[in-house]
């Protein structure tokens, strides 16, 4: 009952807070889908939109005939886009806008004068540094390296060595380079991380391996092998972690990795270093719903299931949810910002989404059955919120304090605002201030930190009247134990003759 109170209380002065502007303001984005955020109790609530869907683009729209499965999109560097198109065996470039295309990739000369084509290509990337480009070339077991005039540089293809299993087909599905020309692979069939090769495609091993969770079940099943015998550990189910779904890197060089996963709540997004450890280990976020969510339009309650990340230039995080065809964006810390998308035939619906990449204030969806490329547009309130988050990221706290109270205008719960303004009121010194806001949003590490300062603010102000109360104690007790020792000093003959007689009494019996 207490807990509901206050729950209550913090919502009812938060929306205090910007009832002022919420009276007179229209509702600012709309969609056929609900909008909603997380609030500081992980609690789904109705929020403004981030971003809008402007439109939907099609293989007609470009003028190339219908895409036929499109599995991936990819941005290069000249802000080009380049799609797999799967079923098509071919890769589609267009313009920035995608309003033409500019180029298909679908017949490539090898360095012998041979020609060679795709079959069901799953991935694509472009490395900024080279121009070059890698295609996962699924239906031939391989990953082809070319140049932007389809000129074969290189081939990677099931490695010949004891670390891969020559058992297993060579299925690869998602693909990236780093600056140093390594190449990283997911393939479709193996759970120990993605397949790593080096700049001349000679296999290294494998990288980024995901761990098994400690669940009660994995628990039991561990201490079930050691009682057993080998014939009932043959019979036994392995326990396995769950592989890598796809990934991408951002401009310093770290690789992010998503898992597809309902059973498996560790390393759904990840960060790597070079060494393979996980930054994001240590992040209490839930990536995607917090818990499965019902949605009205299918009737159906949804767990996500992270099925590609994409990384802005920014250094927000774009998480795409299959189950649910929610796009999750989160800032560089793992903080949620906005969620949009969802599962219908509407636009802004998916039926079965596949790939995300972003431009500036544009995000791109895949979606491998409509055959589409949906295209959504950041709002005001995303473009408040942005502003207001690369402010806060790069340490300027107070610059990024007036965008936070407009933010609050537009919606009155969110909880980013609530701890970008308690950080700048903090840094302002207005340390009461902080502690409001950092009990609005629920953080006991912020409101301490606020508190600490606000104790050593009131101490420095009264510094004077403390000293002088505290030594009047330290007078009045001195002067207490004087008066004690001078009234009621102890007779200390009489305890002697009394104790005298006590043993003379003891001896006589």
């Amino acid at each position: 009952m207490h807990k509901k109170f206050r729950k209550m209380a913090v919502s009812v002065l938060a929306g205090l807070l910007a009832s002022s502007s919420l009276l007179s303001m229209a509702v600012h984005a709309e969609e056929h889908y609900d909008v909603y955020n997380y609030d500081r109790w992980e609690e789904a609530i109705p929020s403004q939109a981030g971003y809008l869907a402007a439109r939907a683009v099609s293989g007609q729209d470009l003028g190339i005939g219908d895409f036929s499965e499109p599995s991936d999109i990819f941005r290069d560097a000249y802000d080009q886009f380049f799609i797999a198109d799967s079923k098509n065996n071919r890769i589609v470039v267009t313009n920035s806008d995608l309003t033409e295309s500019v180029m298909i990739m679908e017949e490539f000369r090898n360095k012998d004068g041979s020609k060679t084509t795709l079959k069901q290509p799953e991935g694509v990337y472009v490395a900024p540094e080279t121009d070059l480009v890698y295609i996962a070339d699924y239906g031939n077991s391989r990953v082809l390296v070319c140049d932007y005039d389809c000129n074969v540089q290189m081939e990677i293809t099931k490695p010949q060595s004891e670390l891969f299993s020559q058992e297993l087909t060579f299925m690869p599905q998602r693909v990236l380079a780093d600056k140093a020309g390594n190449v990283y692979i997911v393939l479709g069939n193996i759970t120990t991380g993605a397949a790593m090769f080096n700049n001349e495609g000679e296999f290294q091993g494998y990288y980024g391996a995901n761990t098994v969770e400690a669940t009660s079940a994995v628990i039991a099943n561990y201490f079930w092998k050691l009682i057993s015998t080998d014939e009932m550990r043959s019979r036994t189910s392995r326990t396995v972690p769950s592989g890598i779904t796809s990934f991408d890197l951002d401009d310093e060089g770290f690789i992010y990795t998503c898992t597809q996963s309902t059973s498996q709540k560790k390393d759904t997004v990840k960060k790597l270093n070079p060494a393979g450890t996980n930054l994001f280990a240590s992040l209490e976020t839930s990536w995607g719903d917090v818990e499965s969510v019902y949605d009205s339009n299918t009737n159906k309650n949804y767990q996500s299931m992270i099925c590609d990340i994409e990384i802005a230039d920014d250094g927000n995080i774009n998480c795409l949810d299959l189950t649910s065809g929610r796009v999750f964006q989160y800032d560089e810390e793992g903080n949620l910002l906005f969620v949009f998308g969802s599962s219908s035939e509407q636009l802004g619906g998916f039926t079965e989404v596949t790939a995300i990449e972003s431009i500036g204030e544009k995000v791109l969806v895949l979606d491998t059955r409509k055959n589409t490329v949906t295209v959504f547009e950041e709002t005001d309130f995303g473009r408040i919120v942005h502003d207001a988050t690369v402010k806060y990221n790069g340490g300027y706290y107070e610059e990024a304090l007036e965008p936070w109270y407009q933010v609050l205008q537009y919606d009155g719960n969110y909880r980013r605002a609530f701890l970008g303004i308690s950080a700048a009121l903090l840094v302002k010194g207005d340390y009461a201030g902080s502690m409001k806001y950092a009990k609005l949003a629920d953080s006991p590490y912020r409101y301490n930190r606020a508190f600490e300062g606000y104790r050593t603010e009131w101490l420095t102000e009264h510094i004077k009247g403390v000293t002088i109360v505290v030594i009047l104690l330290v007078i009045a007790i001195i002067a207490l134990r004087m008066y004690l020792k001078k009234h009621y000093k102890p007779n200390l003959e009489y305890d002697i003759t009394r104790t005298d007689e006590r043993k003379r009494q003891e001896e006589g019996e």
